[in-house]
C-alpha cells in the first residue's frame, strides 16, 4: 500500500509539471505565426480570373485560423476568413482563398493575416502584394 501511495504521489508531481510546462510555452507565446510560404494562382493572372492565394504557416501553439484581405482598384477592403486545406504538421497546416475576377485594367491588392492557437490570439501579417490586369 506504501508503494502505492509514493507512485500515485509521484504521478501528481509529474502531471503538475508537465501542465506548468505546458502553460508557460503558451504564456510564453507572444509572436503571431510564421507565414514562410505564400503561392498566387494563376501566376499570370488575365482578364477574368479568379486569384487564389495560399498560404502555408506554422507556429508553436498551432494555428487557430487566417483571413484574405483584398482590394479591387483600390476600393474598401474584404476580408475573407480563409479555408483551413491541409495539416502539414501539428501546429500549422494549409490554407487557401480566392478574390476576384479581375478585369483588363483592374488593379488587386490583398495581405494575408494568421493567427495562433495561444491565449493571445497573436496575428502575424504578409506584406501587401499587388498586381495590375493588363490587356
Amino acid at each position: 500500500m506504501r508503494a502505492q501511495t509514493k507512485l500515485i504521489a509521484l504521478g501528481a508531481v509529474f502531471m503538475v509539471l508537465l501542465s506548468s510546462i505546458i502553460v508557460m510555452a503558451l504564456i510564453d507565446d507572444v509572436e503571431g505565426p510564421l507565414i514562410y510560404q505564400v503561392d498566387i494562382l494563376p501566376v499570370s493572372p488575365k482578364a477574368g480570373d479568379m486569384i487564389a492565394v495560399i498560404i502555408y504557416c506554422i507556429d508553436s501553439s498551432g494555428v487557430s485560423g487566417a483571413q484574405l484581405s483584398s482590394s479591387v482598384n483600390d476600393e474598401e477592403w474584404v476580408v475573407e476568413v480563409m479555408k483551413f486545406y491541409a495539416c502539414l504538421c501539428l501546429a500549422g497546416g494549409r490554407w487557401t482563398a480566392a478574390f476576384g475576377p479581375l478585369n483588363e485594367g483592374d488593379s488587386g491588392k490583398f495581405f494575408v493575416t494568421a493567427f495562433d492557437n495561444s491565449p493571445f490570439e497573436n496575428a502575424a501579417e504578409t506584406q501587401v502584394y499587388e498586381m495590375v490586369i493588363e490587356a
